[in-house]
């Protein structure tokens, strides 16, 4: 019999026997005080979503809204963003095609996801009632999630995910079993085709199992299942890819991004055009004209964080691809994305490795700021303020016209104002707590469970950060599922410092 499989570890570093807690279902439905959770967060999900709708009765979109229902209607095999949330959006419209159904499916999705993270949190950890009660409120009566959900957007899946295969690895530390090693690989690779993010998970899944107490074949195993799984997708992609553009590119947002970063430094070094590969000389000449004729001010880049030379019209990326090809329609534009995409990616390294410190400098110092204080984007207006949809999202939620309105298009940029300032904060005092942790020794007097738990949850973040900061836009969406990691390990640090204080003390 296995001793771990009975016990709890508890932060304060004492184990108590699970027979006083029982398994987890019981805990959740028997236990009277968790039960009554479990209603209140059922009937609050119905509840908010309601009364949301009421006052936003139409999805928000964005581009990429547009770019996923397109991929549908034109039964496309690859698109800029992974198809998986496309096919997501397909399904759903099989049972319905009402806008207030699949946001419904979003929700719902992500708010069970909440539940079983805070029912897990609750069970493994034991926290205070103070510490679960404010916990409890903060995932499941957030308005965060409402917006996220409410967006045609792979936001709310991917999280749902995401905050499902955590829970897995705490899991896992606590009460390891084959099932949860099968699962973490299927999330792996259903979340790598929603959104190319997850190329970093395995770094994560790798420091899971190591921590886990699995024998070294099954640790093997699930390390490997992931990066199994997403192999033939990237092999799809790439090969449908070529088809459409002449060229295997596995992500062709990827080359847009990488000349993208690479002209934040354009301005402060010499480039030497004879000196660039041969075919991308007449890119360079644009890069050249623009910032002689059009350089951009500090607070246009400021603007859009990280994104200004893919998103503005003008800002060399967009006339180049302009002047080599034309398109009239989704395919078309993926065509000339992808056309060009292989000259970016080779322009954009290029001028990264001959010029690092410049990149470092006036890049990577720039995106860490933004990573920190993230940008609201799409969640500082609705519908990017525009009252209307283009014809093909018209036609795939059968609205009767392209008009769609909400209570205020400006209210959720005033709603979210302090979400940067709070994930900041978040991320001073759980570095603080860590770090104090180490340099004072106390980390080594935690719980073997718990110091399992910080570098797990720790790793997932560094990785993040270090994803985010030189390969992707910084947006506060982006950051949800850090953003609950983060509140909800500072607090279960606070009820350690607690617990330990109130036992010295004694």
């Amino acid at each position: 019999m296995n001793i771990h499989a009975n016990l709890t570890t508890t932060e304060s570093g004492n184990i108590s026997n699970n027979s006083t807690v029982g398994s987890f279902s019981q805990f959740v439905l028997k236990k009277k005080r968790n039960k009554v959770l479990l209603i209140a967060a059922l009937v609050g999900t119905i509840v908010q979503l309601i009364i949301f709708k009421s006052l936003y009765p139409f999805p928000d979109f964005i581009s990429d809204s547009w770019s996923y229902i397109a991929t549908n209607v034109y039964n496309m095999d690859v698109n800029l963003w992974p198809i998986g949330y496309s096919k997501f959006l397909w399904f759903v419209h099989l049972i319905s095609n009402r806008d207030t159904f699949l946001i419904a499916v979003q929700y719902f999705l992500l708010q069970a996801g909440l539940m079983y993270f805070f029912f897990s949190i609750s069970y493994l950890y034991q926290p205070s009632g103070r510490t679960k009660l404010i916990l409890f409120i903060f995932l499941l009566f957030n308005p965060m999630t409402l917006y996220l959900s409410n967006c045609v957007l792979s936001d709310a899946l991917f999280a749902t995910l995401t905050i499902i295969l955590i829970v897995q690895f705490l899991w896992m530390l606590h009460r390891p079993n084959i099932q949860q090693v099968a699962l973490q690989g299927i999330i792996i690779g259903l979340a790598f085709t929603i959104r190319y993010t997850a190329i970093y998970y395995p770094l994560f899944v790798l420091a899971g199992m190591l921590l886990s107490r699995h024998r070294p074949i099954i640790k093997i195993s699930g390390i490997l299942l992931g990066v199994i799984l997403i192999v033939p997708f990237v092999l799809y992609t790439k090969q449908k890819t070529k088809e459409v553009t002449g060229t295997a590119e596995f992500s062709v947002f990827g080359g847009w991004q990488i000349a993208n970063n690479a002209l934040y430094m354009y301005n402060h070094i010499i480039v030497d055009t004879n000196k660039l590969p041969p075919e991308t000389r007449a890119l360079d000449k644009f890069s050249k004209q623009f910032f002689k004729n059009t350089p951009p001010k500090e607070e246009e880049l400021q603007q859009l964080p990280g994104t200004y030379f893919i998103k503005v019209p003008w800002a060399i990326l967009k006339p180049y691809m302009a002047y080599r090809y034309t398109y009239d329609d989704p395919p078309g534009q993926f065509k000339a994305w992808g056309k060009v995409s292989p000259i970016y990616n080779q322009y954009g390294s290029y001028l990264i490795r001959h010029f690092p410190v410049a990149f470092a400098k006036y890049y990577l110092w720039l995106n860490t700021k933004n990573y920190f204080l993230p940008h609201l984007e799409k969640f500082e207006t609705y519908n990017l303020t525009i009252n209307t949809v283009p014809s093909h999202v018209q036609d795939w939620f059968g609205y009767t016209t392209p008009d769609v309105y909400a209570v205020s298009v400006t209210f959720q940029g005033k709603l979210f104002y302090a979400y940067p300032i709070l994930f900041m904060l978040l991320n001073i005092f759980y570095g603080f707590c860590i770090l104090s942790l180490l340099l004072t020794g106390k980390f080594n007097k935690l719980s073997l469970y718990f110091k399992s738990t910080l570098i797990l949850v720790s790793t997932y973040l560094l990785v993040n950060f270090g994803f985010s900061v030189f390969a992707t836009p910084v947006v506060i969406r982006y950051q949800i599922v850090p953003i609950i990691i983060l509140f909800t390990f500072s607090l279960l640090l606070i009820d350690n410092l607690d617990q330990k204080t109130k036992i010295g003390r004694q």
